[in-house]
This record gives structure tokens, sequence and C-alpha cells, in this order.
């Protein structure tokens, strides 16, 4: 008998992708192709963008109106009128809609904003809180993408842990790897010379703690270090306090922002950076740690959540709210840079959206709970 999963895709289905849109899309670009025996059907708020998986004889899409509060009646009204009935419904980022009439799997990326409720805006706590929990407390099942997020989730939300499964994250070793031609101009681009900068990626955002890297930038400055430091990534949300500390830096000439990157220009600042530094205070996972670990570079990340899990003993860990420890980690792997470059290559083999999907895919059909 033909098995049948429903999807909520909309976070995959946008132009310019990042965290858990990139997450779903990826999953889903796989799940058509290693099981052409289940039937899924993908539901969407919005006009499908051009490069979402094409429709097949296994592969569905429904578009779903109307788009104003849309997990909380426009999809729920239309699985409650069509009769839609799935071996699962999988909600890939923590909402799930409020019926689902099929048992729910939902995927929780992290809980960060239980810790730190002050980072972030007060309409998307509200919705982070309530929905979130609503969810878990719903699903059949929970896909974690951390063993961090899983003890996050019994801890605070007293969620049962036979219910939740460990599925990490993977990274596309197609785009993120050291044989991959790339172009100079990427680099030339914004200024840059090969292994003479320090490299952040991510949105910037109190979260990410960027504020704390450029301390620790000045204190690497003083101490000789002459390359730069880029912090690449879009203008997040309550990003006020990090850019004017960024722009009254005694160093800010020799920072760089790049905004919002394409993968052949992130592909070039990983390959290129002396070290990447991740100084978040929290992380569901940390992909950007794992692509530049499958470009070669040394990584320095902060000793919190996933992060210690995802590295593991290939990077170098520090205390992120300390700019000294900052410092001391980005000199250790310097002094080293060929032997963590290589443990950082061993660790990347870890992580793959093949290996992602396929587990996900399993928790999906309920092969695992």
């Amino acid at each position: 008998m033909t098995q049948k999963i429903g999807i909520d895709v909309n976070e995959a289905n946008v132009g310019s992708r990042v965290g858990t849109g990139q997450y779903t899309y990826h999953i889903l670009k796989r799940l058509k192709d290693i099981s052409p025996q289940t039937d899924f059907h993908l539901y969407h708020r919005d006009r499908l963008v051009s490069d979402m998986p094409t429709e097949g004889s296994n592969w569905h899409y429904h578009h779903v109106g109307p788009a104003r509060a849309w997990l909380r009646l426009g999809l729920p009204l239309n699985l409650f009128i069509t009769r839609a009935h799935y071996d699962s419904f999988w909600s890939p980022a923590h909402n799930a809609p409020y019926y689902v009439g099929s048992p729910s799997v939902v995927t929780i990326h992290d809980l960060a904003y239980e810790y730190f409720p002050d980072l972030f805006l007060k309409s998307d706590l509200y919705k982070l809180k309530n929905w979130t929990r609503t969810a878990v407390k719903a699903a059949a099942r929970v896909i974690a993408v951390s063993q961090a997020t899983k003890d996050d989730l019994v801890k605070l939300y007293g969620t049962d842990p036979n219910k939740i499964t460990v599925i990490h994250n993977g990274y596309d070793s197609d785009i993120f790897n050291t044989k991959t031609k790339i172009k100079s101009s990427h680099l030339d681009n914004f200024n840059l010379v090969p292994f003479n900068y320090l490299l952040f990626l991510g949105t910037i955002q109190p979260r990410k703690n960027a504020i704390k890297l450029v301390q620790a930038f000045r204190l690497l400055k003083e101490k000789g270090y002459k390359g730069k430091l880029v912090l690449a990534g879009k203008i997040g949300w309550m990003s006020e306090e990090s850019l004017q500390v960024i722009k009254n830096s005694q160093d800010a000439k020799d920072i760089v922002m790049t905004g919002y990157v394409s993968d052949e220009t992130r592909l070039a600042l990983y390959r290129g950076a002396d070290v990447y530094v991740l100084p978040s205070l929290y992380e569901g996972f940390g992909v950007p740690a794992i692509e530049a670990m499958g470009c070669g570079a040394p990584v320095a990340v902060a000793n919190n959540s996933s992060l210690p899990e995802v590295v593991g003993d290939a990077g170098v860990l520090f205390d992120e709210r300390d700019p000294a420890d900052i410092s001391r980690a980005i000199m250790e792997l310097k002094k080293d840079r060929d032997t963590w470059s290589k443990k950082s290559l061993n660790r990347a083999k870890q992580f793959s959206w093949d290996k992602c999907a396929k587990e996900t895919l399993d928790v999906l059909l309920g092969k695992q709970i």
C-alpha cells in the first residue's frame, strides 16, 4: 500500500533561503528521489519559486489560501474540508497547523528564545513561545536537529524524550568543498587576500554576538594581526547596536560587511578564511560551521548549546562573552592552521543532506520514534 506524506513547504518556497529555509529545501530536493514509491503532498501559501522540485507522479503541490493566518485558518480549513489524511504531516520549522487530521511531525531547530527572550521581537517571541510549545505537545513525533535541542525540549517543555529523534543537519558538499573552482573576483570584490582575514557568516542580529567578535578583533590587532574581519550575511532584526559598534570601532577600516552573499561567494569566503569564527550565544545546530569545515577552514566556536556537539574535537571552543578568550582560540588555530584544516575536513564528512533526508523520511514513515 502506498504511503502518503503531507508537508508544509513554505519555509523552502522563498527566493533567498537561510536557516530553516535551507534545511527544508535540501531535504525536499532529496525526498522525491529517495522514495519514489511514497506519495508526497506539498502545501504552500505563495506562488511557487522556480527552483522548487518539479511536480511528478509522486510529488503533488497544493496552493492553499488565504495567505493571512495561513497556519491558523487557511491550511487547517483546507485539510478539514478535503478530508486529507496522511501517514504523517511534516512541519519543518516549529509551527504546525492548528488542525492536521493526520499524525503530526514537527522539526524543532532551537529554543534560543526561551534563554534570550530580550533578543527577539515581541511579535516573534509570542509566536515562538506559544506556537512551538503547542506544536510539540500535539506532535506524534518530534525531530530535533541536535542533542542539545532535544535536551532543551525535555528540560523546558517536559517533552517525552521517547518521541524525539535527533537528526543532525547536513551541508551541501557539492558546493562547499576544496575542489570546486572559484573565481578570484569573489574575494577581489571585497579587497580580500586569501588567508588574511577572519570570517563570520550569519545574520547580523544580537544572538550572533558580533559585538564580542569585533572586540576580540581589536585585541588581535593589538597583538599585531594584520588581516581583516569579514562579517558576511544580511542585516537582521534588532541590529542597531551591533552596527553602531562596528561603525565606531577603532578597526572599522579593516571590517568588511558583505551583506547577503551567494553560494559561490560563500564558498570563496570559506576557502580563503584564515579562521572561521562563530561566537553565537546559542545555536540549534550551526550549519555555517560545517560548511566552513567542508572547505578546510579551521573553526572556532562558542562553548554553548549545540556547537561543541557539532564541531567535536575538530574545532577550538571559547567563552562567547569574553573577547580575550575568543582571541585566544583564534590564535590557537592560527599557530597550526594546516593540522586544524585537516581536522575540519575529516569532521565535515560526518554530515550530509542525503543522510539527513533519509533519516527524516524514516521518521515520517514511522520507522523511527
